[in-house]
């Protein structure tokens, strides 16, 4: 029964012409899992095939939800709007899903980057192991997310979009494929095989080659550049992408946040309070300038916010006022 459900055979459903039979096909069709991902590509070409659909969006959302609200519990034996024919919940959720997708894909890049990326994300506090189709191994650290391309990754591109911060293990092919990571601070770091940490936040980025080799490119203002890597190398990039290079003698203190330790090199007190932001959503309020100007060197061990905060009040003597997801920290 699925070998007669193709490419062509979705096409005419989605426009339209499928028979009572044909539509009873693809309702059993859908209910296989395994089904998703070449749905979801058939999907995105029958979109770019119909440069017709233009939208509006805000009225097409509006009629869905406003319909969503009057089917309620059960909309599973209700026929979807103006289309004629009886649609069981898996299938309905697809066909939910489709006809949300066409008419918002062509309005909006947000809607295409759902079709066309699988988004990996960790929430405040949490850290989240990967293993990619190409046997890559990649860590999250809290806040953070990655895209990976739905269709062709491993075959036909190795380019991922990184928010945030994350170590990469890369696998190496055997057409020695490049392995491309892509952020939205103006820089990317391309590889062959090699294990790195990549820093990508408001306020600064940092790249840390553990071992291998890797090629930095980055915008400083008007001008692209590039610089080679090597084991050791630390490079920090302020908000206008001026960089600073060092050497680090051990670069694997920089993923220690994969183990819940956290490493600290002359951190000032403000700059620990930018990380509870990033990492665990809390703001950390230092009044004091002379007392945020602190520097806290050392590795700490913390499974918690609570825990870290509690280690840092410790060593300096320090008082913390909490109110909700903001701390005041005082002499």
């Amino acid at each position: 029964m699925n070998a007669e459900v193709n490419k062509e055979f979705i096409f005419n459903y989605l426009s339209g012409k499928s028979t009572a039979l044909q539509k009873q096909l693809l309702d059993e069709w859908v209910k296989n899992p395994a089904n998703e991902e070449l749905f979801y590509q058939w999907l995105v070409e029958y979109e770019y095939r119909q440069p017709q659909y233009l939208a509006d969006v805000q009225e097409a959302t509006e009629r869905f939800f406003a319909y969503a609200d009057q089917a309620g519990e059960h909309f599973n034996s209700e026929p979807l709007p103006e289309a004629g024919f009886p649609v069981r919940s898996r299938l309905w959720s697809w066909l939910v899903a489709a006809s949300v997708a066409i008419l918002l894909v062509g309005s909006g890049a947000l809607f295409k980057d759902h079709l066309t990326y699988q988004t990996y994300r960790s929430a405040y506090g949490e850290t989240k192991t990967l293993i990619l189709s190409d046997s890559t191994r990649v860590v999250l650290n809290a806040n953070s997310s990655l895209r990976v391309p739905r269709f062709g990754f491993g075959s036909e591109t190795r380019e991922v979009f990184l928010s945030g911060e994350a170590n990469f293990d890369v696998s190496h092919q055997s057409d020695n494929q490049k392995f491309i990571v892509r952020t939205d601070k103006e820089f990317e770091v391309v590889v062959l095989g090699t294990e790195f940490t990549i820093y990508a936040r408001a306020a600064r980025s940092k790249v840390i080659l553990n071992k291998g080799k890797v090629q930095l490119n980055y915008r400083e203002g008007k001008s692209r550049k590039q610089l080679m890597m090597k084991p050791g190398d630390l490079v920090t990039l302020d908000s206008s992408n001026h960089i600073r290079q060092e050497v680090t003698a051990q670069p694997e203190q920089y993923a220690a946040w994969k183990e819940h330790r956290f490493v600290f090199d002359d951190t000032t007190l403000a700059e620990f309070a930018e990380i509870m932001h990033e990492n665990y959503g809390i703001r950390v309020l230092i009044e004091d300038k002379n007392l945020a100007q602190r520097t806290l060197v050392g590795s700490f061990r913390a499974e918690s916010p609570d825990e870290l905060l509690e280690i840092i009040c410790r060593i300096f003597n320090l008082k913390m006022v909490r109110n909700g997801e903001v701390v005041k920290l005082v002499e």
